[in-house]
């Protein structure tokens, strides 16, 4: 007989047997979702709720929000209208719901701890360099439609704080972009000061290299810069966006490098 003496190999064993039971005879009528799909769909719906929860910024109105549960469906290839029968037949049968329920979250819970592996705080060693590349989380990114959430986000923090006035440009080649498209690319890049944050924003309309110039108030030391790379393609189709040569330059503020750099905020390099 065979014992699982690791507690996580256990579950997963579990949750695969489960698994198997719920592909092999569904119990769900014709015409109602799938216990299988119903786990998937539930899970991409939490994470849905968890990133409005988490930007409320860009979910301030109900459209919005509606898109992004839209984008689930269209992911999903079923209709509001199924979801929404789906779920009563599920309600009026709440075993299979539970099942269900409880696997779709423990889905979301390592989805979730998976994406927090990606975003922790990276720690940057001889950060306080006149001039040092601190991106350190892959130098490639693609957006592609069945992405749930498309946005590359990141956050640098070094073991000893940047020091004061250090300014910082994030590079990124762009490709793949329709002509004609409206601020298919946001970013945001922010630095966290000891009583302040200063933030910069762009949009990117074109294919080609782009920096953007962070410059931090020369009173106070950095903590730590971090932001997001945005595609917004929900009114666009599309097939992937590219993006490329990412880097995060920092300069030590006085130093020749960082006189080196032009004024504003924003430097373009279209191709």
């Amino acid at each position: 007989m065979v014992k699982f003496k690791d507690s996580a190999l256990y579950g997963l064993g579990i949750s695969f047997i489960l698994f198997l039971f719920m592909v092999a005879c569904s119990r769900a009528p014709k015409g109602i979702i799938s216990e299988r799909k119903m786990q998937r769909l539930l899970t991409d719906m939490h994470l849905a709720d968890a990133i409005i929860s988490s930007d409320p910024y860009n979910f301030q109105n109900d459209e919005d929000k509606k898109a992004l549960y839209q984008s689930v469906f269209e992911k999903h290839r079923v209709t509001e209208a199924i979801y929404d029968s789906s779920l009563v037949w599920y309600g009026k049968n709440l075993d299979v719901y539970m099942q269900v329920y409880n696997m779709a979250l423990t889905d979301v819970k390592k989805k979730i701890e998976d994406i927090e592996a990606t975003i922790k705080p990276e720690t940057v060693v001889n950060a306080n360099e006149d001039m040092v590349d601190i991106w350190s989380i892959g130098k490639y990114h693609a957006f592609h439609p069945s992405s749930l959430s498309n946005s590359l986000i990141f956050n640098f923090k070094p073991e000893e704080d940047y020091s004061s006035g250090s300014i910082f440009v994030l590079g990124l080649q762009v490709m793949g972009l329709i002509s004609g498209m409206q601020s298919p690319i946001e970013v945001h890049l922010r630095a966290e000061q000891n009583d302040t944050t200063v933030i910069v924003k762009n949009s990117i309309t074109s294919d080609g290299y782009h920096e953007m110039i962070l410059r931090t108030l020369a009173i106070q030391r950095v903590k730590r810069v971090y932001g997001y790379i945005r595609f917004n393609g929900s009114a666009v189709p599309y097939h992937k966006i590219y993006l490329n040569d990412l880097s995060m330059m920092k300069y030590r503020y006085g130093s020749e490098a960082a006189g080196r750099l032009d004024d504003g905020d924003t430097i373009d390099h279209d191709e």
